[in-house]
């Protein structure tokens, strides 16, 4: 007779997963959610982006992860979740009631006003994220070359609407100060003149560095330049160049910042006006002859308790053994018996 096949069960159905809730799509947030997510305006949460170091991503799937539109920007949402505990977004939000009040002070003609709140102006340091982006003082270095690069050409570069007023001077400093550590340390290797402006080499503590200088001729201010992108990498490499300046001063035991000699200045010398001087070691005063006797009492003292107090400790210890072996004596005596 025909033997029936086994019975199979079923297998577990379980939930249908949605579209969209589960896979790659998972992974990746528009730019559109990201701003709506973290509060922010879309010009501060570039600034935000460019200052941390976070950049668009392309997903493999592109229409499965933004349902069937290609024209979308995304990030990663570990990198929008990172975002989210940034100090700098409450500082945002600070400089932005401070300019509402601002604007208002001036609109209702309170010139008092608007100088007390010109005097409590929110600050935004740049400190904790360079050292959050670059934790060994290596990768800074290995990581100069577009900062040099920014830094020389807005060193060449006039008053530019949407840079702040001062920006220029610091970066002149900072490209005074840089190229003074290389001649000092005769780190230059090679030089390369170009339609573009001047290509320089250097090696610093092991690493490469290449960036490029403009020539000293009159600029002109392109017209489809958005400067208020590139003042906010600005920013960030001032921040970064001004760390970097600092620790290979303190390598060489110099004085940073080097000291200006203004009547060299004033002549349009140019590197020469800087000095290089070392750091002067603090030296210890001499102790009053009874302020020396009156420690070396105190120490004495000190090292006599000492001595004292770990003999009684000493003391204490013996008399506790000898209790515990007279005490195994006599069980050992009672046992025998």
């Amino acid at each position: 007779a025909p033997t029936c096949p086994p019975f199979l069960p079923f297998p577990a159905m379980g939930r249908m997963r949605k579209k969209g809730k589960a896979g790659e799509a998972t992974h990746f947030i528009s730019r559109s959610r990201a701003v709506r997510k973290l509060q922010l305006s879309l010009a501060d949460f570039r600034r935000l982006c460019i200052l941390k170091g976070i950049y668009p991503r392309e997903p493999k799937n592109k229409k499965k992860v933004s349902k069937g539109q290609t024209n979308k920007t995304f990030y990663f949402v570990k990198d929008i979740n990172f975002l989210a505990h940034e100090p700098l977004i409450m500082k945002f939000r600070q400089f932005k009631v401070f300019m509402r009040k601002l604007k208002r002070a001036m609109g209702k003609g309170m010139p008092q006003e608007a100088e007390r709140l010109q005097a409590a102006k929110p600050i935004v340091k740049l400190d904790h994220i360079v050292k959050e982006r670059y934790p060994r003082f290596v990768d800074a270095v290995r990581d100069l070359d577009d900062a040099l690069s920014m830094v020389f050409l807005f060193a060449q570069l006039p008053h530019v609407k949407g840079v702040e007023g001062d920006m220029g001077g610091m970066c002149r400093r900072l490209c005074l100060e840089f190229q003074n550590y290389i001649i000092h340390t005769r780190s230059l290797r090679k030089v390369f003149l170009s339609i573009k402006g001047i290509y320089y080499q250097a090696e610093i503590q092991g690493q490469t560095v290449t960036w490029i200088a403009p020539y000293h001729f009159s600029q002109d201010i392109p017209l489809d330049v958005d400067f208020r992108i590139m003042s906010t990498f600005l920013q960030f490499y001032t921040c970064l160049l001004a760390f970097v300046n600092f620790r290979l001063y303190k390598s060489l035991n110099l004085q940073y910042p080097p000291p200006l000699d203004l009547s060299k200045d004033r002549a349009g010398v140019g590197l020469g006006s800087l000095l290089m001087k070392e750091m002067e070691v603090a030296q210890a005063e001499p102790l009053d002859p009874q302020e020396e006797k009156k420690r070396k009492e105190e120490s004495s003292a000190r090292v006599a308790s000492l001595s004292a107090a770990l003999s009684t400790i000493a003391a204490s210890a013996d008399g506790d053994d000898t209790a515990a072996a007279s005490d195994e004596t006599e069980a050992a005596a009672a046992a025998a018996a």
